[in-house]
């Protein structure tokens, strides 16, 4: 063999094992990387490396948040069933069914660069080891250790659920096929977002105002806390309390961004044509193809038992595949186009100017949310941002699409480009916004993007949710603000002045007249005439519109319906008996303050809550205990970001109950004072008022 021979394999044999390394095969020094965590037990990681940085955010994340954590990691681990019982079997069975861990598996090498890679073992690594030496910790055995592939798996997962595409599975199970003509879930949560330039503000700095709206329980609210390299990284935002390599919302020294959920056509359903005598076999061009049964192997806890369950379900040529009464269901979603979600996000939090910034979005790695952004250089921006294949614009992709051609399988090799999707940057007006509503509606009317500028495919809505007809009305009082103007305008708990009607329930201003035609509701109709349309904790007849906004939002939920819908008049009258029968059985009266009846709650700590589920400042309430309802979805992280010409000025941030969701931290629930009470709390990314600020600091293990 000759010289050049052998270095050929000599490298060929490095490389091979350098990509068998392993998160636990990794050496890390400790001494290089330091937590302190301030008054309020929010950690700031400082380290050499970036890799080192997001070892120790793994490692801080798992002191905080530990059990949650594996709430998500039970479903890679088919654990979710034995966790939580048929709920959690639902998760698992959606995970086998997708197959998630095989799409990540086959892409891993080439969608993870090594930059990423290293990253995503650091973090591994860390929260094997917690799990290592806190093993009394683990809820259910066998769920550790985790590896890379399936880390990015759940990521994927996440994303799917996130993309609503989990609603379109529901309906083939329940064999409702209608699809987005009527979503499930009744209600307009997720997300406010706000940008603001020189062009509207009166000290001519920039504004942004992040407010997410997430369940108040769970792996999927925010954990807060500040992220500080020698490699660049110095960056102050959140990521998920279950989970998380990088922040996916915040701001460094020059920018930021944050995020609300959209709705574009994220996720497709097809219907097959099945051979009228070959059992199994579908069409597919000219051909009839045999669907490949599988097997999804569940186990449920019931009570003290364990219980094995198998499920069917079988793949095809457009994706896995339900049957119901009416035929054989795929779902295709377009959360399988890569997995370049955590590079997206750390190139965003590394960025140092609009350009950068712009270049982090173009490796298009996250399949849907919206982005809204702001820097030193007064730019604001903000793009319903997702990841959309190119589809045949004949076919009403809203409802199931009932074909044998394959040209109707779009392909997870092209997606159309970020300049092609709905956007507006530094409009004349000076602001920008989002509240989960049309992104054809999101700064003056005259900037705004219009419907024939995008294919009919997109599946863009032109509705509008409750929350942003209140914000327009509220800018629409201002030639020019100021910071604590626009501050209030998301603090704001009132209700359109002459419109109740939004997305979901296009109709709820009939609610009044109804209440006056009914004799049995002729109380309850006195009592709304005193609405003065906000929702504060003092409103006495915000009770009945909480109430009857609660027995709306069953309905509806039962119904699997969504969008635009249309109430009877007898539905509106049979949620507004509901909310009478409630009030005279638990308090003998409708005279009944909304703090009263709807609360925040964690712990031991129980506080009135303003707001509803259609106002800016959000409570999505739930039944609690006898009389009372509390906050089950609405504001969690709420940010306030002000920049000038030099750069950050002021960042402030509140984190709904606290930021542990271990019920034996002091930070379990210490914010919930502030929140409650609209207060926030300044942060810095100044190493020397952080360590200032610090009340400990020590290394991870």
């Amino acid at each position: 063999m000759n010289h050049t021979c052998k270095r050929v394999v000599q490298y060929t044999l490095l490389l091979f094992s350098c990509l068998q390394i392993s998160a636990q095969d990794i050496e890390v020094n400790l001494n290089n990387i330091e937590i302190l965590r301030d008054k309020f037990g929010v950690p700031d990681i400082f380290a050499e490396t970036d890799a080192e940085s997001v070892y120790g955010l793994a490692w801080a994340q798992c002191e905080d948040n530990f059990a949650v954590m594996q709430e998500n990691l039970a479903v890679i681990k088919n654990k979710s069933g034995i966790l939580k019982g048929k709920d959690g079997a639902a998760m698992d069975f959606m995970y086998q069914f997708l197959e998630v861990e095989e799409f990540a598996r086959e892409h891993y090498d080439r969608d993870i660069s090594p930059r990423i890679d290293l990253l995503i073992k650091h973090y591994v690594k860390a929260v094997n080891r917690y799990a290592e030496l806190h093993s009394d910790q683990i809820l259910v055995k066998g769920t550790f250790p985790i590896d890379e592939v399936e880390l990015l798996a759940l990521y994927n997962f996440q994303f799917f659920l996130l993309t609503f595409g989990i609603l379109d599975v529901a309906k083939v199970a329940q064999n409702k096929i209608d699809l987005k003509e009527g979503q499930a879930e009744f209600r307009s949560a997720g997300s406010n977002a706000m940008a603001y330039n020189k062009n509207i503000t009166k000290d001519g700095n920039t504004y942004l105002i992040g407010n997410p709206h997430l369940p108040t329980e769970g792996p999927v609210n925010f954990w807060e806390l500040g992220l500080h390299s020698k490699e660049g990284m110095n960056f102050h935002g959140v990521t998920f309390s279950g989970g998380g390599v990088t922040p996916v919302i915040g701001s460094n020294k020059n920018l930021g961004w944050t995020h609300t959920v959209n709705s574009e056509d994220y996720c497709d359903t097809y219907k097959l044509k099945m051979h009228p005598n070959e059992k199994l076999h579908y069409q597919y061009g000219d051909q009839w193809l045999p669907l490949e049964v599988k097997t999804a192997k569940l186990k449920v806890k019931f009570g003290p038992l364990i219980v094995p369950v198998k499920r069917k379900y079988y793949k095809s040529e457009y994706g896995p595949t339900l049957k119901n009464k009416s035929g054989y269901y795929a779902i295709r979603s377009n959360t399988f186009f890569n997995m370049k979600a955590i590079e997206q996000w750390n190139a965003m939090a590394k960025a140092s100017n609009w350009e950068e910034f712009h270049e982090a979005m173009e490796i298009q790695g996250l399949p849907s949310q919206t982005i809204t952004y702001a820097d030193r250089a007064g730019n604001i921006f903000h793009i319903s941002n997702g990841q959309i294949p190119y589809r045949e614009e004949s076919v009403d992709w809203l409802k199931a699409v009932e074909t044998g051609d394959p040209k109707l399988k779009w392909s997870y090799d092209r997606m159309y480009p970020i300049e092609a999707l709905p956007q507006v940057k530094n409009p004349k007006s000076g602001y920008l916004f989002n509240a989960n509503n049309t992104p054809l509606d999101c700064t003056a009317a005259e900037e705004n993007p219009k419907l024939d500028e995008f294919p009919k495919s997109f599946g863009i809505l032109s509705t509008n949710t409750a929350r942003a007809n209140r914000f327009k009305e509220l800018i629409a009082q201002y030639d020019q603000l100021n910071f604590q103007e626009a501050r209030a305008i998301r603090e704001d708990y009132g209700y359109h002045s002459k419109d109740l009607g939004f997305r979901q329930l296009l109709n709820l201003e009939d609610i009044f007249e109804v209440a006056e035609k009914f004799e049995d509701l002729a109380d309850v109709s006195a009592q709304l005439k005193l609405w003065d349309r906000q929702m504060d904790i003092h409103n006495e007849p915000g009770s009945i519109i909480a109430l009857a906004s609660l027995y709306l939002g069953d309905y509806y939920l039962e119904e699997l319906e969504v969008f635009e819908n249309v109430a009877s008049e007898e539905l509106l009258a049979d949620a507004l008996r509901y909310a009478k029968k409630f009030l005279l059985k638990h308090y003998g009266s409708l005279n009944v303050e909304l703090g009263t009846i709807q609360k925040v709650v964690c712990g031991d700590k129980v506080l009135p809550m303003f707001g509803s589920g259609q106002t800016l400042a959000n409570c999505h309430p739930a039944k609690y205990k006898k009389g009372l309802l509390k906050s089950r979805h609405g504001d969690t992280f709420i940010m306030y970001a002000q920049y000038d010409e030099q750069g950050l000025i002021k960042l402030e941030t509140i984190n709904l109950f606290g930021n542990s969701r271990d019920p034996e931290s002091p930070h379990f629930n210490d914010q919930m004072e502030m929140y409650v009470a609209q207060e926030v709390k300044e942060v810095s990314l100044d190493e020397a008022v952080i360590r200032a600020n610090a009340v400990r600091s020590y290394h991870p293990e």
